[in-house]
Order: C-alpha cells, then structure tokens, then sequence
C-alpha cells in the first residue's frame, strides 16, 4: 500500500491526526498517545500483520443493503416495539392487516414506522410466506417464542436497549446508524456535517440515497438519541433510547456531541459480548490491541462510544470471574486484550455473556 502522510495538530484539548488528504481523522484527548501510531511493539506483535485499518488498499465493497427510510420520520417510542414484536406473535401478517391501525393503536405511517423499528433492532425478520414476518433469533431470546419465556419481555432493563443499540450499528442493513457509530471519528457534529460524510461514504460504496432521504435519517437518529426536536417541530422526549445518553446538544445551537467514556447502565458483559463480536468479525483473531478494540468500525469503543479507562476497567471485571476467558495485558508496551478460548466457539462464548447478564438479574 502506498504511504500515506499523518499529520498531528495539537490544541488545548486535544490532538488530531489526520491522513493524507484529511478525509479521515481521528480526536484524542491531550496526553495520550495516539493508537494509530503504533509503538515499536505493536509494529512488531503477529497481530499486527493482519490488522483492519480504516486506510484500504482498494475500495470497500458495494453494500447488498441499504435502509435509510421507512421510519416516516418517527423515532422508536416507549412501547412500540413491545407492540410489534406481540403483534408478529399473535398474527404473523399482522402488518398488513387492514385493521393494523386499531390494533396497534396508532396512525397507518406509525404502522409502517413500528415495523421498521422492530426490522432495524432485529427483533423480526421476514418469515418464508410473503408478506409475513416472525420473530428473529435477537426477538425470540428478548420476549420469548412460546415454548421458553424471554428474558426481559418489556424491554425493562437499560442492557436490552444497548444490545438493540448494537443490532442497529453492527448488524442491520446500512443507515445513519451503522455510519456515525462506527466510522465518524469526530465528538462532535452538525446534522450537515453528517449529511455530507455519509454522502461521501456511500459514493465511496458506489451507491447513494437522496437528499432528502438522508436528511430525515440524520435527524431521526440525533432526535432518537437526544431528544432534540426535529426539523417538523417535533420532540422525542418518550424515545427508549434516550435512556443510552449516548448524544447531547451543546450550548452552541445546532451542535451535538458524543457521550464519551464509561457508561453507568451500560453492562460489562454487553461489553464482553461486543468485543467477542468483533473478534469474530475479523477473522477470529484471539489476542486483539486495545486502540483496535477502541477504534475499528464495529469495536465496542466504537458502537458504545467508550474510552480507554471504560474498556479496560470492564475487560478486567470480567477477568476477574470463575472461569473467565477474557484477559487484558499491557505488557512489554503493548496493551492487548486476550481470549482464552476456542475461536470457532466466539459466538457461542459472546451469547454466553448475555445469559449471564440476565440470569444475574433475574436472580436479583
């Protein structure tokens, strides 16, 4: 791969590195150093070989799908996807029915607004029959299939609300969620600022969506997240996910920021899960750097919006239990977190940390 040129520029409250054309860079705060410029030991680690950078030696791949519409401009509202997920339940075509709208107890765009929350959370999927839908694998251990009970069928405790947080950056079809929680590097932004990077990121993928569309789905995803009115006025003060405060507005109007660092609600076995997710994700590898865990697309510290001392402190808790296949080692300058187990079993082991982290509560 052809050098690319980092330039770091410091202020007061942090540093900046840029790369090559500046289309991409990255914020820390002041006194750290930078993982992406690795020390001689991370240049030397085997991992290191194979690592997943944000700089390609050729263009990512075009994505097979796209969702950046479909929820008529509506935020997912307390108790919505309780109701979609026992609509699908009782009546797999439930949906389509012309009596959805009384059922649901709600307008015909909400309707179409509450299937796309429960699409994008991966609560349901399409069933074999057309114009069907089921519960998927995510629905069915949340809220139950029948033959077993879910584990919190009213979506009670803060840790489901992460975890459908998760399914929407890592796991759901592309949208503003899967771009702003996993490749936009900045604390803060504009709704235009990201408007014009997701642009950019979708020509770089060989597909776009309108101008409009995009415009409605950046608005939606600040307003689920903070509350913040919307372009038509309206407010998202009953959204779940606000529960997350994963994003706040600044007293410069118009200016949103990340929540970054630990998380009071958020648990460390969601944690865990995460990071086994992307281990799997990138091949297995059992023994991964922190900066990766910290800044790869599809890392915890990415999608939780997490900072160094919030990864490790949970990384170390969940060494610290019986049995315990996670391990974090800083030694000989390289600061890594480890996998004690087999990586054909990652998946299995990440599930694991979500039982246990209900089987915790339920015993509570």
């Amino acid at each position: 791969m052809a050098a690319v040129a980092r330039i770091l520029v410091g202020n007061k409250s942090g540093f900046r590195v840029y790369y090559g054309s500046f289309a991409t860079h990255r914020v820390y705060p002041r006194g750290n150093v930078s993982p992406l410029i690795p020390t001689m030991a991370e240049k030397n680690s085997p991992s290191s070989k194979n690592r997943t950078s944000v700089l390609r030696d050729k263009p990512p791949k075009k994505p097979d799908r796209l969702r950046f519409s479909g929820h008529q401009t509506f935020v997912a509202r307390n108790g919505w996807l309780e109701k979609g997920v026992r609509l699908v339940q009782a009546d797999p075509g439930g949906f389509l029915a012309d009596d959805a709208v009384v059922r649901l107890g709600v307008g015909k765009n909400m309707v179409e607004s509450i299937k796309y929350w429960c699409l994008q959370t991966g609560l349901i999927e399409d069933a074999d029959q057309p114009g069907t839908m089921r519960l998927a694998q995510l629905g069915r251990f949340l809220f139950g299939d029948g033959d077993a009970p879910g584990v919190d069928p009213f979506l009670e405790d803060d840790a489901s609300l992460w975890l459908l947080h998760y399914q929407m950056a890592v796991d759901a079809p592309l949208s503003t969620w899967s771009m702003m929680l996993n490749f936009y590097n900045k604390p803060e932004f504009r709704k235009e600022d990201a408007e014009a990077f997701i642009a950019r990121r979708l020509a770089d993928l060989g597909t776009s969506v309108s101008e409009t569309t995009l415009e409605r789905d950046v608005d939606c995803f600040v307003r689920t997240y903070s509350g913040a009115k919307g372009k038509g006025g309206e407010e998202s003060f009953d959204s779940p996910f606000l529960a997350l405060r994963l994003l706040q507005p600044t007293s410069d109007p118009g200016l949103y920021r990340f929540n970054i660092g630990k998380k009071s609600n958020l648990p460390n076995e969601l944690v865990g899960y995460a990071i086994l997710r992307y281990m799997e994700s990138i091949g297995g590898e059992l023994s991964v750097s922190l900066s990766r865990l910290l800044f790869d697309p599809k890392s915890p510290g990415q999608v939780f919006k997490l900072d160094q001392g919030a990864l490790v402190d949970a990384v170390l808790e969940l060494g610290d239990r019986r049995g315990a296949k996670l391990s974090y080692s800083d030694t000989a300058g390289l600061n890594t977190v480890q996998y004690k187990g087999d990586r054909l079993k990652l998946r299995r082991d990440a599930d694991g940390f979500l039982r246990s982290h209900y089987a915790e509560g339920a015993r509570r």
